[in-house]
């Protein structure tokens, strides 16, 4: 049974808030001292936030047994191939020039993809 972890679902709640909040503060432009120090918190907290998703899901992982992990690598590496050619084509049709850094998008969403749910939701053999 999968179950939403209440600690990263808060957390991840606090995120989206706290980026909605920074979006309406850089789209009207203010200059108070004050949005100032808001916007720099919620960069510190997307920071930290995305340090502390990556360890616990590098640990969910590590614990998970072979075949859960051998699946999720073998999701992340089609996934991972799949956006690539599409990134690749659309590069192409573009500009005509690939580049070693049009893989990164495809690589981050391939992990986030494979990976997500680790995070999020409670299972017996990785929690």
């Amino acid at each position: 049974m999968r179950t939403l972890h209440p600690v990263n679902l808060t957390l991840f709640g606090v995120f989206l808030i706290s980026l909605a909040v920074m979006m309406l503060i850089v789209y009207n432009d203010t200059d108070s001292k004050y949005d100032m120090v808001i916007v720099i918190s919620c960069l510190v907290y997307f920071f930290l936030y995305v340090g502390y998703v990556t360890i616990i899901a590098l640990l969910k992982t590590i614990r998970m047994n072979r075949d859960e992990k051998k699946a999720r690598i073998l999701k992340f590496l089609a996934w991972f191939l799949v956006l690539s050619v599409v990134d690749i084509a659309t590069s192409f049709v573009t500009s005509s020039e690939i580049r070693s850094e049009d893989f990164f998008v495809p690589f981050g969403m391939a992990i986030g993809i494979a990976f997500f749910d680790v995070m999020f939701f409670k299972k017996r053999r990785y929690s």
